[in-house]
């Protein structure tokens, strides 16, 4: 049976907030061919993006500092029913059981995209040894008045994100690998990323 490879990553183009894409001026010619070239602009938050623990912790893990293995992990995904829009341990464990050590966690919210998390579910990921997080919730945290704290543990533990994920609703809930590419740019912590599940 072929392996079914689902895309996860948002297209971006020039009509993306905080993405500018310019041709070129003066561009080469190779055999009568025009050879085109752009300038390309990006914000670090633009798209899906892979951010680390330097986003909170001076000093922490910037994105080159991840390890390669890191990229590549096996995928699980729990989709959350609660109508409370603050998802806690307790709503994690209630569908989740105990997860696969070292796996992706994707937290499938649906068409609910108001919902966070609380600072006891970052602890509920660190103890069940996540090692990346995403979910298609449009914050992971409260916000910046009254915030959870769900980023204090997430970072303290190390586990990055995938922001801004697509497609999750194609996940099965395991038996899939999880690959986040993101642009290797060294000494930030954010930036945007390809990212795909293949599922055998």
């Amino acid at each position: 049976m072929p392996r079914k490879v689902i895309e996860l990553s948002m297209l971006c183009s020039n009509d993306t907030k905080g993405v500018n894409v310019t041709l070129q001026q003066d561009l080469p010619v190779y055999m009568g061919h025009e050879c085109y070239a752009y300038d390309l602009q990006l914000k670090s938050h633009t798209g899906t993006y892979f951010e680390t623990s330097s986003h909170v912790f001076r000093g922490a893990k910037d994105t080159e500092d991840v390890k390669l293995d890191k990229f590549i992990l096996p995928g699980a995904c729990l989709r959350v029913k609660t109508l409370q829009r603050c998802i806690t341990a307790e709503d994690l464990k209630a569908i989740g059981g105990k997860l696969k050590a070292g796996c992706a966690l994707f937290v499938d919210v649906g068409q609910d995209t108001t919902k966070y998390f609380s600072r006891d579910a970052a602890q509920w990921m660190a103890k069940s040894e996540v090692k990346l997080m995403a979910s298609n919730a449009y914050r992971y945290d409260s916000g910046f008045e009254n915030p959870t704290g769900f980023f204090i543990d997430l970072f303290k533990a190390e586990i990055p994100i995938i922001g801004n994920p697509v497609n999750l609703h194609l996940l099965p809930e395991t038996d899939f690998i999880a690959i986040v590419l993101p642009l290797r740019i060294a000494g930030i912590c954010t930036v945007p990323c390809r990212a795909i599940a293949i599922i055998d």
